[in-house]
């Protein structure tokens, strides 16, 4: 995080929450600003009616605009005790699992699913056809 603690500030309704990174991922990177909120956006938000959540998330807004552009961001890294939760496993029952619920956070949207992934969707496909052939139960499209 950069040492100016630069915030992101997601406001909105908790059902479209998860849509918000894909949303804004397609976005033209010359439409996408990230600018400061100022007091009048906050007091703006303040009088909104209806339910809304609101998320204060640290980030390193440089790396944010940078992965929105396309370009190479800075990897996060990934904690050690969640890595010795792998060790043990197959990668194929790990992957198994990664795209299960991946799929599941993306209720059941294959295309979703296998952006975030980064694979392809017949990719996606391919694999979950395995997984049904092997009687693994996996979400319906949607």
């Amino acid at each position: 995080m950069p040492p100016d603690g630069a915030h992101l500030l997601l406001v909105g309704d908790p059902a479209s929450a998860s849509e918000i990174a894909a949303v804004m991922a397609r976005a033209n990177p010359d439409a996408l600003a990230v600018c400061e909120a100022t007091g009048e956006a906050i007091e703006r938000l303040g009088r909104t009616r209806g339910d809304m959540v609101m998320i204060d998330v640290p980030v390193d807004v440089r790396d944010i605009v940078a992965r929105l552009r396309g370009e190479a961001g800075a990897a996060t890294p990934v904690p050690a005790r969640m890595i010795d939760a792998l060790v043990g496993r197959t990668v194929a029952e790990v992957e198994r699992a990664l795209i299960l619920r991946t799929l599941a956070h993306c209720r059941g949207n294959r295309t979703s699913a296998a952006t975030i992934l980064g694979i392809s969707v017949r990719t996606m496909r391919n694999k979950l056809r395995t997984f049904i052939e092997d009687g693994i139960p996996v979400s319906p499209a949607a």
